[in-house]
């Protein structure tokens, strides 16, 4: 598109259960804040610069700014303008006027933030159409939606001459206003139709938020399955907007995926896990009911089922987590093994490792944390406790119950068990002392 085209994205205010535009502009939607879908739209246009017209600069929160898409979207102060107690009502045109003086030549897109299906595909088709024509205003039509005059492309150099006036009188005007007095002037108005009835889904209230959340899934799924993703069912499966999955993955029923999560190829993900903020490499299998939080997965490790990986925990190539495990900021090594019911916290695990069931790192001592160090082919029996800060040698042994306080050794055996004890008929001498106990009360 033409460089010289700007959009200019209108906050809006708060109300219908957001208590301020902040409020609103930041609500949380598959993924997102509200007004990233808006600004991601926009940026496809490809525009010269975008801004987003606030009544002030706490309205915008500081993270859209941050993190939005090129280019940056850039605060605009409107006194006057957007209305903080009358979202969907007509922007003040007056207030835009130090915005279009600087862009007499651009034509503007005008967009409310609260239109989060609007695609960058509509707003190319109304500003090419609004060129094309030679228009020097351009409603997109909305059908019956009480604010259809809401998002239109508009010629700077042609509506400024109008801003005095209507600042001299005081009028609160929309764009409906612009476009008659923009006629009586001679000059040309013209209308295009709205591609896709939902993109004029505007969020007036909280219960609008759900009612966008299930188009923008439907399109997420959609574009995997565009992908070579495999949804075995997507109704139920739920992927965040920035998340991506590879070809070939095959995602079961009931499967939520959050953040900006990342699957590669020919992964396997069960029903009922839970992945929030991850990235897990090309066939990597996640069994049920298995929960992923800030965690990464190597090429071809396995995971679950039942099991839970915290935030800062790496899971190397080829190795395997089973039924029950929970890890946090632990590196687990390549072809390493813990298959039942075991916790490794603050860990660092080389690779071929064998840690039996119920092992424990005792990782926390009420003030601090400490690590634990297991070496490369070392094996850990069954219901061992780790009391760290401790060291177990490569390839060493530690037999199964033992509670291990010291550093282990390479290639060395290490037992730390109570000695035990046996008293041949005890349990006979105490039924009789119960008997007799019995007998006297």
């Amino acid at each position: 598109m033409n460089k010289k085209a700007i959009v200019l994205v209108l906050g809006g205010g708060g109300g219908g259960g957001f208590k301020t535009a902040a409020d609103k502009l930041s609500a949380p939607l598959l993924g997102r804040p509200l007004v990233s879908y808006v600004l991601a739209a926009a940026a496809g246009l490809r525009p010269a610069a975008v801004f987003i017209a606030v009544e002030g600069k706490d309205d915008l929160p500081p993270d859209v700014l941050a993190e939005g898409p090129s280019p940056r979207p850039v605060p605009l102060v409107l006194r006057g303008g957007a209305r903080r107690q009358g979202q969907g009502r007509p922007l003040r045109w007056p207030a835009t006027g130090p915005l279009l003086r600087r862009h007499l030549s651009a034509d503007v897109l005008v967009v409310p933030a609260d239109r989060p299906l609007i695609t960058s595909k509509t707003l190319k088709s109304l500003l090419a159409a609004h060129r094309r024509n030679g228009c020097s205003l351009t409603l997109l039509s909305l059908g019956p939606d009480p604010d259809r005059d809401s998002i239109a492309a508009v010629r700077a150099g042609d509506v400024v001459p109008l801003l005095a006036p209507l600042a001299r009188a005081g009028a609160g005007a929309g764009l409906r206003t612009i476009a008659a007095l923009l006629s009586a002037r001679g000059r040309t108005v013209g209308l295009t139709e709205l591609p896709e009835a939902e993109e004029a889904l505007k969020v007036a209230g909280r219960g609008d938020l759900a009612r966008a959340a299930l188009v923008l899934r439907r399109r997420k799924n959609e574009d995997l399955l565009r992908r070579g993703v495999v949804l075995l069912d997507p109704a139920s499966t739920w992927v965040d907007w920035a998340a991506q999955v590879g070809p070939g993955t095959v995602i079961h029923p009931s499967v939520v995926i959050e953040g900006p999560s990342r699957l590669g190829k020919d992964c396997r993900v069960h029903p009922h896990v839970h992945i929030m903020n991850c990235r897990a490499g090309d066939r990597v299998r996640i069994l049920s009911s298995t929960v992923l939080e800030a965690s990464r997965l190597e090429d071809e490790a396995q995971v679950g089922p039942f099991a839970r990986l915290r935030p800062g925990t790496v899971i190397r190539a080829g190795s395997k987590v089973g039924n029950f495990v929970e890890m946090k900021n632990t590196v687990f090594g390549p072809r390493s093994k813990a298959q039942h019911l075991s916790y490794l916290g603050d860990s660092l695990v080389e690779e071929d490792v064998n840690v039996g069931a119920g092992t424990i790192t005792c990782n926390y001592d009420g003030v601090r944390k400490s690590r634990t160090r297991i070496g490369a082919g070392a094996f850990i029996g069954s219901g061992t406790e780790l009391v760290a800060p401790v060291t177990v040698g490569r390839r060493a042994y530690v037999a199964a119950g033992s509670t291990i306080t010291r550093d282990v050794g390479p290639d060395s055996l290490a037992i730390s068990r109570a000695r035990q004890v046996e008293k041949p008929g005890w349990v006979l001498e105490r039924m009789k002392k119960i008997r007799r106990v019995r007998a006297v009360t």
